[in-house]
């Protein structure tokens, strides 16, 4: 889902160096500001920068590696009485790394702290019995204001054709950013209107979906299945001045205004340069109440179902229809409103049976009212194997305890 998201954002501005489940390492023409850039994105956790290749079998004995490192931390030690560095282990390759590198980089960090010593710094090292810092660890323990995150982002084994031996191409990056999960937090959990029925969607995955949408930032954009007004709170916060809000519940238009007006209070948000619009209505209908080639973009979850009544393969054949029912006369109803190549990007349910996935049955009959599905990958990324794209050019995005999973499409109007 990140990798999808980046290449939204960044366009043609980046080529892919290296790619994981658990890392991406790119290449850009242009100079990137890490802090905007993480905030613009929902689904990334760090951002950093390379700071050199080693080709070594992480021997830590080497003395230009403990020299890159402590380098880094002295300049910080310039301004501050003390530092604090903490190292991460990211795998380029599909083996497990922290178990094979953990002494390693105990003994790293010992020698690193030596270093620090014989330039007259105290030091702290931040550790975790986890491969990777959380960003949380790497914020609360002054590793971005008094110190430095180090990222070792190992590839496979390879041998060294001059000493015959083998060893491992590495990267060490320094973080820059990381993501702040405790204002996603607040501005999720502290909202003063929530159900559980219609404000599930994560703030992040509103966030994310918004970016595959990609509105200009003077677009209108839709959100016909407000909610609780997740969407429209995130593109807010995103700089978005012109949007729609719509739901056929009155109560969820009534916790979306609320919710608005909390986040104005909370951020200082004057509404008066807004052409921000709230107010009950049915998506079946909802061409009769707004222009036709309005909107720019509609991002929206509509209702997933009731998880209730999941209990058997005839349940959930009932509710995959009646929802199917719904999500058809929806398509038909936004073709009508949305631009021509505007885009669509919208959640379908996937339930869980066991073993088993059931997916809403409808792709063939939305291509033929118009619509075309977008894969979100640059065409050279949608083969790699640590790309999670199915074969219904989607991206799933759940918990492994989820009995329905969310399924992410892009669709575009193209007639």
């Amino acid at each position: 889902m990140s990798v999808a998201e980046i290449s939204q954002v960044l366009k043609e501005d980046f080529q892919v160096v290296e790619l994981s489940v658990r890392a991406l390492i790119i290449e850009s023409q242009k100079e990137l500001n890490a802090e905007q850039l993480q905030r613009r994105l929902g689904g990334t956790i760090k951002i950093g920068q390379i700071i050199s290749r080693i080709n070594t079998n992480f021997n830590t004995n080497d003395t230009n590696l403990i020299r890159e490192i402590s380098d880094e931390l002295v300049k910080i030690g310039e301004v501050a009485k003390r530092v604090y560095f903490g190292f991460s282990l990211y795998s380029l390759a599909s083996h497990e790394v922290f178990k094979q590198y953990q002494p390693q980089v105990k003994s790293l960090a010992m020698e690193t702290k030596k270093a620090l010593k014989s330039f007259g710094l105290s030091s702290r090292w931040v550790s975790s019995n986890d491969e990777v810092l959380s960003s949380v660890v790497v914020q609360k323990n002054k590793l971005l204001t008094q110190g430095a995150e180090f990222c070792f982002l190992i590839g496979s084994e390879k041998i060294n054709s001059h000493t015959k031996n083998f060893g491992v191409g590495i990267y060490l990056a320094k973080t820059l950013s990381c993501q702040e999960v405790e204002e996603y937090s607040y501005y999720d959990f502290g909202r003063p209107a929530r159900s559980i029925k219609q404000g599930m969607l994560p703030p992040k995955l509103a966030k994310i979906m918004i970016n595959l949408a990609q509105a200009p930032q003077t677009g209108i954009i839709l959100d016909p299945f407000c909610g609780v007004g997740t969407v429209l709170q995130e593109a807010i916060k995103m700089g978005y001045r012109n949007l729609i809000g719509t739901d056929i519940d009155e109560g969820a238009i009534k916790r979306t205004i609320t919710n608005i007006n909390w986040l104005s209070d909370q951020q200082k948000i004057n509404f008066s340069d807004f052409n921000l619009k709230i107010f009950p209505a049915d998506v079946r209908t909802l061409s009769k109440l707004l222009n036709p080639d309005l909107v720019d973009a509609i991002v929206t979850e509509p209702y997933l179902g009731p998880i209730d009544r999941i209990k058997d393969s005839r349940q959930i054949s009932k509710i995959i229809s009646e929802l199917s029912e719904l999500y058809l006369a929806a398509f038909r109803e936004l073709k009508q409103v949305l631009k021509k190549d505007g885009r669509l990007v919208i959640v379908f349910p996937v339930f869980r049976e066991g073993a088993k996935l059931h997916y809403l049955p409808i792709i063939d009959e939305i291509r033929k009212h118009g619509w075309q599905v977008i894969n979100p990958m640059p065409p050279e990324l949608q083969k790699n194997p640590a790309i999670k794209i199915t074969i219904r050019d989607s991206i799933i995005y759940s918990r492994p305890d989820q009995m329905v999973l969310r399924e992410i499409f892009i669709f575009i109007r193209n007639s």
